[in-house]
């Protein structure tokens, strides 16, 4: 029985040591993932600056150019609703589009509560619903 007590008092602090170590590797790795994706959001939201009146034309052009690019990212780190929240943004802003102002801020709203959502949510994307036809390759005009 003294053999049992003193063999429980060596591994039980070694499984909570080890329990410890794993959880806290746990937690770094997903504060990493914010990190990483709040610097991603952030340049996404940077151009869309790109999309507003009164910048000039060569300006608007470089930084819808540079949306479209860190959008395409966005299929490598983002859940679904934001990536589907930004083509809807996209489909107002297009300027072919007939959509008024209201249509164009409720679009721009819409996809900065998805961000806003997935980064309070720390969770990293495990699943997608997501299929070849909804990836498209654009180009800023």
């Amino acid at each position: 029985m003294d053999a049992l007590l003193d063999s429980l008092k060596f591994f039980v602090p070694l499984v909570g040591a080890v329990l410890a170590w794993f959880w806290n590797e746990r937690r770094k790795r997903v504060a990493e993932e914010y990190e990483r994706k709040a610097e991603k959001y952030a340049a996404l939201v940077d151009s869309l600056q790109g999309f507003y009146v009164g910048i000039s034309e060569e300006d608007g052009r470089r930084l819808k150019a540079r949306f479209l690019q860190e959008l395409n990212k966005c299929w490598l780190y983002c859940p679904d609703e934001v990536i589907k929240k930004a083509y809807a943004f996209l489909d107002t802003a297009h300027t072919k589009a007939q959509h008024g102002d209201e249509a164009k801020e409720r679009a721009v709203g819409e996809l900065m509560l998805a961000i806003r959502r997935d980064l309070l949510a720390r969770k990293p994307v495990r699943t997608t619903a997501l299929t070849i036809k909804d990836f498209r390759h654009l180009k800023a005009t």
